[in-house]
């Protein structure tokens, strides 16, 4: 048979646990306030709803959970550089006026890559811009595979050293997209 702690009732018990929730939940408030306004990005509240019993009485607490999440950036507000991947022709002029008059991304002047690539692909010299990057990728028509992981990419990615500071994204284009402009 269970007995009361010397100088506790049972009901004094129930308390005890209600204020140790009440107080979790407090500080759960509090730390997702906090992180929401330290990160700067957008707090989405779920709740989660528990029931303890302890020693015959019932308390049900609600506590809140978040996730953050960071919008995506329109193309308005993304930089991209277009380089030549396969250095003949005009791919790069073509595919910086398309991405520019469909997409709506600002563009910087094309240019040529440093070597001749296999394949298209999506660098990200901006850090937080991979959500950008995949975006731009599947507005071209590529896979979301074909955007470098890297920030910043390698030095030995085909990217001339003077386009590596004026964009958030560069697009080298390769013959897979070479056949589409």
């Amino acid at each position: 048979m269970n007995r009361p702690a010397a100088g506790r009732s049972r009901s004094d018990s129930g308390v005890q646990w209600g204020r140790a929730l009440g107080l979790i939940a407090v500080l759960v408030i509090v730390g997702v306030i906090v992180l929401a306004k330290t990160h700067g990005s957008t707090p989405t509240a779920t709740s989660t709803t528990g029931t303890a019993t302890h020693h015959g009485s019932t308390t049900t607490s609600t506590l809140a959970t978040s996730t953050t999440t960071t919008a995506l950036l329109p193309a308005s507000q993304v930089k991209v550089q277009v380089l030549n991947g396969l250095k003949t022709g005009l791919l790069a002029s073509q595919w910086t006026q398309k991405i520019k008059t469909q997409f709506g991304y600002i563009t910087e002047p094309p240019d040529d890559a440093t070597v001749t690539v296999p394949a298209s692909i999506v660098y990200v010299l901006t850090p937080g811009y991979q959500a950008e990057a995949q975006k731009l990728a599947t507005s071209v028509g590529l896979a979301a595979s074909a955007v470098y992981p890297t920030v910043p990419p390698p030095a030995s990615a085909p990217i001339p050293t003077a386009d590596r500071a004026a964009a958030n994204l560069v697009l080298v284009i390769g013959p897979d997209l070479a056949a589409t402009s």
